[in-house]
């Protein structure tokens, strides 16, 4: 089996620590309008990093990224995630001893000690590690040559309100020539006929 790549949605989320803790490789951010390669896809458990992993495009077919919620406090209930888009979705606790310093280093010795010998803190963050192992070795997407890809699309830019289109000279009809205006004084000279509107 090769090992996995676990890539991040969103700044901040805790990609590289679970990729610590997992012993896997680090894929970084996965940039708006950028296609990449993750087995793990981690993001924040708010409403707007939600809503990027659920426009994340991923492969038509085979196994999907393990979508893993990082930063859930112990007792909130893991928000929705639309079904289908993801192998599984596995929520990983916070855990508040990690927050002043870099918590790489602890994070990798996780997995190497019983569970009953951990801090109360880290007990619920070792046991999504061991939900997130399970689930990609059930998937038998580490028995492929290389990760699911998954692309991000570009963030939209929003237009509010309605332009006027940009006009550089007199208007025209496309393909028609410029007609020449007439000039005020050659207009005053012109004699006007009684009568005549």
């Amino acid at each position: 089996m090769r090992r996995p790549v676990v890539t991040g949605i969103t700044r901040g989320c805790g990609a590289s620590t679970l990729a610590a803790a997992l012993h896997t490789i680090d894929g970084g951010l996965l940039a708006p309008g950028r296609a990449g390669e993750a087995d793990v896809l981690v993001c924040r458990p708010d409403g707007h990093s939600l809503r990027q992993a659920t426009t994340l495009a991923c492969v038509p077919s085979g196994p999907r990224p393990v979508l893993v919620l990082a930063g859930i406090a112990p007792g909130i209930p893991t928000p929705p995630v639309p079904p289908g888009r993801f192998g599984a979705v596995v929520a990983l606790p916070h855990v508040r001893r990690w927050v002043a310093a870099d918590p790489r280093t602890e994070a990798a010795a996780v997995l190497a000690y019983p569970p009953e010998r951990l801090p109360t803190d880290v007990r619920g963050y070792a046991a999504a590690l061991h939900r997130i192992v399970s689930a990609l070795v059930g998937s038998g997407q580490l028995q492929r040559a290389v990760p699911p890809l998954v692309s991000r699309p570009a963030a939209a830019a929003l237009w509010r309100g309605l332009r006027p289109p940009a006009r550089t000279g007199p208007h025209r009809s496309p393909g028609l020539p410029l007609a020449a205006e007439p000039d005020d004084e050659a207009l005053e000279r012109e004699p006007v006929a009684a009568g005549t509107p």
